[in-house]
């Protein structure tokens, strides 16, 4: 995925008032192109058997495996083989991953994609400005919609009081983008 738009990630940045530095846009850009990502995964994934998905991967490891015993052979036609065999493997692999998680969430929580990447903007907002505040029409919701307009207009973030009862249903946050402490500021 191609980097975002810099005059629209200090869009983002003005809308959650978090003041803006080139640092802090990489980081933004970075994080947005992975949420992004994660986002349309979900979207698919939430519209699928989990478990089928699950199977016809496993088979497909199962078969990317085996091809490694032809690897020679295959290698006097195209000599990248054992590239790409491996970068497939890799794939499926994450793939896999990938799905086995949302099958474990799917237990936990009842979140849809919208609110899991309302959540994961709420640490992103919060890793940048250190404020953890939710009210509705807020800087870290305005932050969040600017953000969500750049990975795809259609997105409707739910309301803040959804964003409460799944912070409430979460565990812990994940470590996507925190703000480093004080002390490991003092260091560098």
């Amino acid at each position: 995925m191609a980097e975002f738009d810099r005059e629209e990630l200090k869009v983002a940045f003005e809308a959650g008032k978090i003041p803006v530095s080139e640092d802090n846009i990489g980081r933004l850009d970075g994080t947005l192109r992975a949420l992004a990502r994660q986002y349309r995964a979900r979207k698919v994934a939430r519209e699928q058997d989990l478990s089928g998905k699950l199977t016809r991967l496993e088979e497909t490891k199962d078969f990317l495996t085996s091809l490694w015993d032809t690897e020679a052979l295959l290698y006097a036609f195209e000599v990248e083989t054992s590239q790409i065999i491996g970068r497939l493997s890799d794939a499926v692999q994450h793939a896999i991953d990938f799905l086995k998680n949302e099958k474990e969430q799917r237990k936990v929580r009842g979140n849809n994609p919208e609110t899991t990447l309302f959540m994961d903007l709420r640490d992103v907002y919060v890793g940048l400005s250190g404020k953890t505040g939710i009210s509705d029409d807020g800087p870290l919701h305005r932050f969040a919609n600017a953000c969500t307009k750049l990975i795809d207009v259609s997105i409707i973030l739910p309301q803040p009081q959804s964003l409460r009862k799944a912070l409430k249903r979460r565990a812990k946050a994940p470590s996507y983008f925190r703000k480093p402490q004080e002390s490991q500021l003092r260091r560098a």
